[in-house]
């Protein structure tokens, strides 16, 4: 492995490959119940238990305007780091299938065009091309607006007892 490659995780969500640096993330575990927020917005899905600790769970087929679907025995959690206003909180997102642990190299990742693109490219840091693949990076400090950081942490603080939510 070359010195300027880092390690992503890549998964699927609606047919398309995204990547994540292996150094956001907290876990993946497979899809539990997830305990509703009432009054949240749509992407914002709920909460689950995760060993004493509660997790919003975000729908990235919701955040990124594409068609829902069931969840499904393929559909996992990937619990990421995200950088809030004053500290690094943990974010559940619900993904179709993760696909694999790759190491893609800084000169394979081009810049993110800013016309053509069904995602806004402020969640990318770039397309990265790994064999006949094409994989958006996302950029997870960047994925949610500072009033959606703002609202998940008030709706995962105050509105759910940790009891409610099913540990796993």
């Amino acid at each position: 492995m070359a010195d300027n490659a880092t390690k992503y995780l890549v998964f699927n969500i609606n047919d398309e490959d995204y990547g994540v640096p292996i150094s956001k993330i907290r876990e993946v575990i497979r899809f539990v119940k997830i305990t509703p927020i009432h009054e949240a917005s749509d992407f914002l899905k709920g909460v689950i238990n995760l060993r004493g600790k509660i997790i919003p769970i975000i729908d990235m087929r919701a955040k990124f305007g594409m068609p829902e679907q069931d969840y499904s025995d393929r559909t996992v959690f990937i619990i990421v780091d995200i950088m809030g206003a004053k500290e690094v909180f943990n974010l559940g997102m619900s993904v179709d299938a993760v696909q694999d642990v790759v190491s893609i190299k800084e000169e394979d990742v081009e810049k993110t065009p800013d016309i053509g693109l069904r995602l806004k490219s402020q969640y990318l840091d770039g397309i990265a091309k790994v064999g006949e693949h094409m994989i958006m990076m996302l950029n997870m400090d960047k994925i949610l607006g500072s009033d959606e950081v703002v609202e998940i942490r008030e709706f995962s603080e105050k509105h759910v007892d940790v009891q409610e939510a099913k540990a796993i």
